[in-house]
């Protein structure tokens, strides 16, 4: 390898290292800070910003069609053969016929044409809707925006409770194993039972396998929440919030439960639905309405029995005119497009009745949800606390020699359970606060 391709590689090499580095560089963040992140960078939402510059652009393209439309073209005919033409011999000399040609071998003609529309009621009314589709566009994104936060919140709660779950596995089997390795050396010295070691060492092993398995778990939804935020699965990130914190800053604020049709981004979709069905009403009803354009053409004419001296002399033509198209009569098809758009109004405003009605049970089913696991939270608290006092004076009476390693085992198993319960509840608190606000249309 020469010197040049051997200060190349190393290049290639050193890039590859620094960009590795860079990828492999864990990213911070908050609840908050992962929600921001999501709505800059989830792809399904980057699609739905597409579709609000589509649908403008489908403005322009019909607003287009009321301005100037202006053409031009131009020919070049070359005559191999001119026609002959026989009429009768009008001179009263010769032939009883005359065989005549028209034409020269070789004919330009240069054209340019304006049309410019001067009334049609489905024009005007195909702007309006096409701008009321933009509405419809942007709502849908602040819906699927809403979706994504509650999504995204959701996926973060459950990697906190996954975390916080495999810290606790952690310091039970911490525990766990300090606690052997004294009935083992109290085994040892003939003051302790084999079973009572068997049966710490199987419940050590349970504990392993269930930490083993809550960290794939956590890894998993590690993933999952990557991939709302838009991230790529491979990058490392780091959760700041815990559920701790955020229960006490939950607490704090407080929730107004007043329905309000009109904060829910699917209740202004809809509204914005029945307007379009209007719309297409009153287009199919224009159609029966005349259509009046204004034209003007204007023709360069050249003829020439030589190519080369074809355009010597030009011959103009102008014309300008109005047209106007008048529907008469359509076997009934504005009537039927009519009608149809009739009972498109009737879906829209029943879907809108029906919604009304549906969020009346949603909130009322958030609210209940979120009210009972905010109980269920502080019952769970007090349980977490009940079971850490009695597992305390089980294990100092153990230690005492005054309880069997039983009692020990089952005030260890109780403890795990109050501890897995507490944080579920956490988890499920947070998810039943997001769902009412979800339901209330609280989420911008």
């Amino acid at each position: 390898m020469n010197s040049k391709n051997g200060i190349l590689f190393c290049l290639l090499i050193l890039s590859f290292q620094i960009g590795h580095s860079q990828q492999s560089q864990p990213q911070s963040f908050s609840i908050k800070e992962a929600v921001e992140y999501a709505k800059k960078n989830n792809y399904s939402l980057q699609n739905n910003k597409l579709d609000v510059i589509s649908s403008q652009k489908k403005v322009n393209e019909i607003l287009s069609n009321g301005l100037p439309q202006i053409s031009a073209s131009a020919n070049v005919i070359n005559n191999v053969q001119i026609p002959v033409q026989v009429i009768p011999n009008f001179t009263g000399q010769g032939p009883e016929f005359l065989e005549l040609k028209f034409g020269r071998p070789f004919t330009s003609n240069i054209t340019v044409s304006a049309n410019q529309l001067l009334f049609d009621g489905t024009f005007f009314l195909g702007v309006k809707a096409s701008k009321e589709f933009v509405n419809l566009a942007k709502l849908n994104f602040s819906r699927n925006e809403i979706e994504t936060e509650v999504n995204v919140s959701k996926a973060y709660y459950l990697v906190l409770l996954l975390e916080a779950n495999e810290k606790m596995m952690l310091k039970n089997i911490e525990s766990l194993e300090k606690t052997k390795s004294d009935v083992t050396q109290f085994y040892k010295n003939g003051f302790s039972e084999k079973i009572d070691v068997d049966r710490l060492a199987l419940q050590l092993s349970n504990l392993t396998l269930q930490k083993d398995k809550i960290h794939d778990q956590k890894e998993v939804s590690k993933m999952v929440l990557k991939l709302q935020m838009g991230m790529l699965v491979s990058d490392s990130i780091i959760l700041t919030d815990d559920l701790d914190n955020l229960y006490d800053a939950s607490k704090l604020s407080a929730i107004d439960d007043k329905v309000s049709y009109l904060n829910r981004v699917e209740y202004k979709m809809l509204q914005q639905q029945l307007s379009l069905n209007y719309l297409d009403k009153k287009r199919y009803s224009a159609g029966y309405f005349p259509s009046i354009f204004a034209f003007a053409n204007h023709v360069e004419n050249a003829f020439g029995d030589q190519f080369s001296g074809l355009y010597n002399q030009l011959y103009p033509g102008t014309s300008i005119g109005l047209s106007a198209t008048i529907p008469i009569f359509d076997g009934l098809k504005k009537n039927a497009q009519t009608q149809q758009a009739k009972i498109g109004i009737a879906k829209t405003e029943n879907d809108i009745k029906n919604f009304e009605n549906l969020l009346n049970q949603q909130v009322y089913q958030a609210k209940a949800s979120y009210l009972r696991s905010s109980q269920q939270l502080e019952i769970q608290k007090g349980n977490l606390k009940l079971a850490q006092e009695i597992y305390e004076k089980i294990d100092l009476k153990y230690k005492n020699g005054v309880s069997s390693s039983l009692e020990l085992t089952t005030a260890q198993t109780d403890l795990e359970n109050a501890r897995t319960n507490y944080l579920t509840t956490v988890y499920e608190y947070f998810v039943a606060e997001m769902e009412l606000k979800k339901a209330l249309g609280l989420i911008k």
